[in-house]
């Protein structure tokens, strides 16, 4: 699943790439992609066929493109989508379920593993935009958003829940999932079960400035996501962690900082945090 860092990568790549263009074909081969937006395809791509992208938006994992005709093209990668630049001629992979091309060449591919596919994309209104994307108006974004540290400690204050499920909560924090909720907690040495109605000063300072510096660091190592065909994923194919992440994935490793073994605990069902008890508390 893309988090925050790789897509807000992808949406100022798009930005430079993609905005000024005017759309010249769009190929919907999986019909499922587009509906919770249209009836069915040719609606959709009536919808976005020659329209031309003015902005590229992000807010929490959703990418919005604005359109000509005040009309906003919603992409949302889901777990395991990616959107990626290609030539206007090149062939699309069987996982391609989306193919948009420009009037000026090039063109761009979602694509998502498996027939059954949890990205969707589709045309709306630009003001009903975060509404259909079901993006929650009161989440913080922190890149967007960019609270001081005060103002997040008052915001964790309110949300009062356990660290880990606040910071993958998407309508208290949009964009952070399991593994960046878990980078920022090793970094800021915080339990998963942390209460953050009971941070300290100290703790609330360490855990924004972690917030900060975890996220610009995994930007930084997803890089030129569309040069580089896709959005680079926190796990790579075989399940291994990045060289980036600390924690993440890192079950049974020594811990960077104390060399004691991380380990994997499960938190409910279908949700997990790796952590060091060591580091932290």
């Amino acid at each position: 699943m893309l988090e925050l860092p790789e897509v807000e990568v992808l949406r100022r790549d798009l930005e430079k790439e993609i905005v000024g263009k005017r759309i010249k074909d769009v190929i919907v081969e999986t019909p499922s992609v587009v509906r919770p937006f249209h009836r069915n395809r040719p609606e959709f791509v009536k919808a976005l066929a020659g329209r031309k992208v003015e902005a590229a938006r992000r807010r929490g994992t959703v990418i919005f493109l604005d359109l000509d005709e005040d009309l906003t093209w919603i992409v949302d990668a889901g777990e395991e989508g990616s959107l990626h630049r290609e030539t206007a001629n090149e062939d699309a992979g069987e996982d391609t379920h989306l193919i948009v091309t420009f009037t000026i060449g090039g063109a761009i591919h979602l694509s998502e593993a498996g027939t059954e596919p949890t990205a969707h994309t589709g045309v709306v209104p630009t003001d009903e935009a975060l509404e259909a994307a079901g993006v929650s108006p009161d989440a913080l974004d922190p890149l967007d958003d960019n609270p001081t540290w005060m103002e997040f400690g008052r915001f964790l204050a309110d949300a009062d829940g356990p660290l880990k499920l606040v910071l993958t909560d998407p309508t208290r924090i949009a964009g952070l999932g399991p593994v960046y909720s878990d980078e920022i907690l090793w970094e800021a040495g915080l339990r998963h079960d942390h209460a953050t109605s009971k941070l300290s000063t100290q703790e609330i300072r360490r855990l924004y400035r972690a917030m900060q510096e975890v996220i610009v660091i995994a930007m930084k190592a997803a890089g030129s996501s569309l040069d580089d065909a896709e959005a680079e994923a926190a796990i790579d194919d075989e399940g291994e962690a990045a060289e980036h992440l600390r924690v993440y994935g890192r079950e049974g490793l020594p811990c960077s900082r104390c060399r004691k073994p991380i380990v994997r605990t499960r938190i409910k069902k279908g949700v997990y945090t790796y952590r060091c008890d060591q580091c932290m508390i």
